[in-house]
């Protein structure tokens, strides 16, 4: 997860950097953890801390004002800013491995939130393990090797985030194109938008929120477009009674179609259709 472009912007940074330096290795570890509920307070590192949990389930609480909840499971792993205020909850029995990696001071400063790598196990090399031993570097020579290896293990886990976010965006347009094609199609007898997102495949909150990022809109200001151009169209083409063309554009009753299309048009439906009555109208043979 990147939570927006100056933090987006600051962790794609670390690549550069690391084509001019590695980053340094300041310790790694692994553990059993055999019991569930609470195993780490809130706390915070002056490194970058890549959390790889190898196996069970639980949730890590991230932020300065007000909590996060973000939840992981077997062969997530989540990386975390310098400074930024985490715990671990276990919901079930696991192994961690972690990680810390001292960036440059300019991208320290610049950092923010974290990454979630949902399915990181593929991302994972064997220098986990060399990373992970708990053994401190014998020498310089070491020391070096390891800033190598544990550099390349962040870039490894921004690559895959980065590609988690594309697939993420990609579903997500997806799901709002589905949702579109959906109210396009049975504009006049939607009920509700939870029906909109059975059919996108979506929580109702999830589409609402994708759906206002990818149009710019909410779900209920589209569905009362598309009625209100078919209305349009109905009162420019047809005969039809507004009663009538309220009950096919989806509006309870005449009234209410009235004061939408009043509110949204900038006049009545009736003085509209007056207005348009050039605009190839057919006679009326009732």
């Amino acid at each position: 997860m990147m939570t927006n472009k100056t933090a987006t912007s600051a962790w794609l940074d670390l690549a550069q950097a690391a084509a001019e330096t590695p980053f340094k290795f300041i310790t790694g570890w692994r553990r059993k953890i055999p019991q569930r509920g609470p195993i780490a307070g809130l706390h915070t590192h002056t490194t970058v801390e890549m959390v790889y949990h190898r196996s069970g389930s639980g949730v890590t609480n991230i932020g300065h004002k007000g909590l996060t909840a973000i939840p992981f499971s077997e062969g997530c792993c989540v990386v975390y800013a310098p400074g930024l205020p985490h715990d671990q909850v276990m919901d079930t029995p696991g192994e961690d491995v972690c990680v810390n990696m001292e960036v440059p001071h300019r991208i320290q400063k610049l950092l923010q939130g974290h990454l979630v790598i949902p399915d990181a196990t593929r991302w994972i090399s064997d220098d986990w393990d060399r990373l992970t031993s708990g053994k401190k570097p014998a020498d310089e020579m070491e020391q070096s090797l390891l800033n190598l290896l544990g550099t390349a293990a962040i870039l490894a886990m921004l690559r895959a985030s980065m590609r988690a976010s594309k697939n993420t965006q990609r579903s997500g347009e997806a799901a709002v194109n589905r949702a579109d094609e959906y109210i396009r199609e049975n504009f006049a007898t939607i009920d509700n938008m939870q029906e909109v997102a059975e059919h996108a495949g979506l929580s109702h909150d999830r589409l609402r929120h994708l759906f206002r990022e990818h149009r710019e809109m909410s779900l209920i200001t589209f569905l009362t477009r598309v009625r209100l151009e078919r209305a349009k169209s109905l009162l420019t083409h047809s005969r039809l009674t507004l009663k009538e063309v309220a009950s096919l554009c989806g509006f309870r009753d005449e009234y209410y179609f009235s004061n939408v299309f009043r509110k949204h048009i900038g006049q009545p439906p009736g003085n509209y259709r007056d207005s348009s009555s050039g605009r190839d109208q057919p006679p009326d043979t009732r």
